[in-house]
């Protein structure tokens, strides 16, 4: 069997997405090449590391007059992005991005380029785990930190609910985080399918400065107030819940801790006399 039709299998078996780089032992395996080709035998044990994929980070522009906007975006080297709408030339092997566009009172906008009139911008990315491999043992890192490769969810960052529960506890958090109507329903339904193919979910909110780090966002003219929330999560077995104590104890706070987290201000975020940004996004982790 070829290389790459064994990881399609695999991922399929699995319902993860396919590995930019499979390996065995030290060796990494051409795609085009056999199993056999390199003395891979039944037992023998091949590395697929994840590529995880950033889901809709979409951008949202709200100002009080039309103005004309350039909105750029940078990305560190540990991911590169995949999907942008409205289409525009990426720079630097797919780290940056600008997009020009006039924005109108109603909240649409006009993108330049491609005359579109467009709700939002949209971006998606995909980890370059094959250069920056993700640790097999990652240690559940601070709630000021982030990486696309390496960030992990732990029984001290995160909280653990069934997935009955999650739709409510989105909307009630999102809603505490300044996300409107509109945008709390596109981000619980967006999510919701992969949600649901899991008995429980540990998910925690990134804190804005961090991600702003990994994702850097320049806006010209300077928006009065810009709130970036992007989730992480993945599935939890129901055995596995006795090592998410803390966790589950932490679902039943009040969600209006996720606003010192991320660190938002709601009030300024929803007030339409100032001109505002609001960005949406997450990640699933599938190790």
């Amino acid at each position: 069997m070829r290389v790459d039709k064994f990881v399609a299998k695999a991922c399929q078996i699995s319902g993860g997405y396919p590995s930019l780089m499979p390996t065995f032992g030290t060796i990494k395996l051409d795609a085009k090449r056999s199993l056999r080709s390199y003395n891979i035998e039944d037992g023998d044990s091949i590395n697929l590391p994840p590529r995880l994929l950033v889901k809709k980070p979409i951008i949202y522009l709200y100002s009080p007059s039309d103005i004309d906007v350039s909105v750029k975006l940078s990305l560190i080297p540990e991911w590169t992005l995949s999907v942008i709408y409205p289409v525009v030339a990426t720079k630097d092997h797919g780290q940056h991005i600008e997009w020009n566009v006039r924005t109108h009172r109603d909240g649409s906008l006009t993108e330049y380029k491609s005359g579109l009139d467009v709700a939002y911008l949209f971006w998606e990315a995909e980890t370059n785990s094959h250069a920056f491999p993700r640790s097999p043992a990652s240690e559940p890192q601070p709630l000021d930190t982030f990486s696309p490769t390496s960030s992990s969810l732990g029984d001290t960052n995160s909280i653990v609910i069934p997935v009955n529960k999650v739709s409510t506890y989105l909307d009630k958090s999102l809603q505490a985080l300044g996300l409107h109507t509109e945008a709390r329903t596109s981000f619980i339904t967006y999510w919701l399918p992969s949600i649901l193919k899991h008995e429980y979910i540990a998910l925690r909110f990134v804190s804005q400065a961090a991600y702003e780090r990994a994702a850097s966002l320049n806006i010209s003219p300077q928006p009065d107030v810009i709130t970036r929330v992007f989730m992480l999560f993945k599935g939890i077995h129901k055995e596995h819940l006795k090592n998410w104590a803390n966790a589950q104890m932490q679902a039943e706070k009040d969600v209006g801790g996720w606003v010192d987290v991320v660190g938002v201000d709601p009030a300024r975020a929803g007030d339409a006399t100032l001109f505002r940004v609001l960005e949406w996004g997450g990640m699933e982790l599938l190790v």
